[in-house]
């Protein structure tokens, strides 16, 4: 393997979708290439992510599906396929989220997003 990255590479052995990915927010592309990264380290299977992902769009059923919520939805399955197989426990994922929204509440429009030790305090 070369030293520089190749997606196609990397994503060889991959659902066709995986291949040539199209995305509309920088987020859209970060969210997947996080599912892709952890389904090639075996933390789940396709299938497995296929059934997660299907009940997420299932039970989003009071929404138009334009199509527009879609990685939306890719978001959601994410955070509950790592949930359930306790790669990341609900406490702790929501202790990102909410350092997460601190950044974005107190950085400027333009500027880099930086998560420090203090974003993840706890508030309890």
């Amino acid at each position: 393997m070369s030293d520089q990255f190749s997606w196609q590479e990397y994503s060889q052995d991959s659902p066709s979708i995986v291949k040539s990915p199209t995305f509309s927010k920088p987020w859209e592309a970060d969210t997947f290439a996080m599912l892709v990264a952890l389904e090639k380290r075996g933390f789940f299977s396709w299938s497995e992510w296929g059934d997660v992902l299907g009940a997420e769009i299932k039970a989003a059923t009071d929404e138009q599906d334009t199509g527009e919520n879609y990685y939306a939805h890719v978001l959601a399955a994410l955070e509950k396929i790592l949930t359930q197989k306790n790669i990341i426990s609900g406490k702790l994922l929501k202790q990102y989220k909410t350092g997460w929204d601190r950044v974005v509440t107190r950085t400027p429009h333009g500027e880099p997003l930086e998560l420090t030790d203090d974003d993840l305090k706890s508030d309890e």
